[in-house]
């Protein structure tokens, strides 16, 4: 009787876990100064562009990885996406910096996987890029899930023992939750893993991967994050407000589908937030909207990163050319992001 007990013990939790989990494939979503990093706005006539081939670094597009032509003298900014996205997702806001004549380039890794295993992925990518251009000067932009992974790799003393070599990085991250996804708390209750016989285990597994236990507000990855390396002369911190949001409206203009996903809570930790090289910003925005899709251009973001001069934008254009010539860039692309 006992073990009968236990079992149907068992079986509420796991429906209990299957309706709260079902929130964290929400939270995989789709998809300061800057003056001590010399921007180059070079004309293609005058650019000498090297070829690179770099595990994980690939143009942002949803075609394979290929060899890359990069300016070793101009800032590479290089895209980092979050869960349930890909490169191709910001093939669009990659072109807002070429129609600038800035370079920008993604890095396309398993959502699932674990993410110090990605973390150090995308080490091993810098370093490779560092090698061959040991001057590039790095912007690195992560959303949501990306920016965990995209400061991860910036810390000191990893586990692993990895370091980013280059010498002059900027680091921006965007609607990520630092301080663990409210949704994932089961995942890292010790007691509820061991009386549920596994149960939670498994569908932790199953919707998020290797990563589960890692993405909970009780994980070492979240309470102790670690400082930057001294390579890193700034953390851009973009908060959103994603309160009342919306990700598609239909016809009547009614929403079909809310754009929240992170609270504000869970995007601020207060540890990050005490270094010295942090910068946060709080925005109105969608968790989506903020880094444009299929429907909406990021004109929020593309602002911020105007007035952090992270995009720096033609003298000679006006900024109604400039909001059209955003617009008409993402209607381009509005099936193919």
């Amino acid at each position: 009787m006992k073990v009968l007990g236990s079992q149907s013990f068992s079986i509420k939790i796991s429906r209990l876990l299957t309706a709260s989990l079902i929130l964290l494939t929400v939270g995989c979503t789709p998809h300061s100064s800057y003056s001590s990093i010399n921007h180059t706005l070079a004309s293609n006539n005058e650019t000498i562009k090297k070829p690179l081939r770099v595990p994980g670094l690939k143009a942002c597009t949803s075609v394979p990885d290929t060899t890359v032509d990069i300016d070793p003298n101009a800032t590479l900014n290089i895209i980092v996406h979050g869960c349930f996205s890909s490169a191709g997702k910001f093939r669009a806001l990659a072109d807002v910096y070429k129609s600038q004549n800035q370079q920008a380039l993604c890095f396309e890794y398993d959502d699932r996987d674990d993410l110090e295993l990605v973390s150090g992925k995308l080490i091993s990518a810098l370093n490779q890029l560092t090698e061959s251009n040991p001057d590039q000067q790095l912007h690195i932009i992560g959303h949501s899930q990306g920016g965990l992974i995209a400061r991860r790799a910036l810390i000191t003393n990893r586990e692993d023992q990895q370091t980013v070599l280059a010498n002059n990085i900027h680091l921006t991250t965007i609607a990520s939750p630092f301080n663990g996804i409210m949704a994932s708390s089961h995942c890292g209750m010790g007691s509820l893993r061991v009386l549920s016989l596994g149960i939670v285990d498994l569908i932790c597994y199953a919707v998020t991967g290797k990563k589960y236990q890692q993405i909970t507000p009780y994980s070492d990855f979240m309470n102790t994050p670690g400082e930057l390396i001294p390579s890193v002369s700034k953390h851009l911190m973009i908060k959103t407000d994603e309160v009342n949001s919306c990700r598609h409206f239909g016809d009547n203009g009614l929403c079909l589908e809310d754009d929240y996903v992170f609270s504000l809570d869970e995007q601020s930790n207060y540890t990050i937030a005490s270094f010295d090289e942090v910068t946060e910003l709080t925005v109105k925005a969608g968790h989506v909207e903020i880094v444009g899709n299929e429907t909406v251009a990021p004109t929020i973001l593309i602002n911020i990163l105007k007035e952090q001069q992270l995009l720096l934008i033609n003298d000679n254009i006006s900024e109604l050319e400039l909001t059209r010539l955003i617009e008409q860039i993402y209607r381009n692309h509005q099936f193919s992001i």
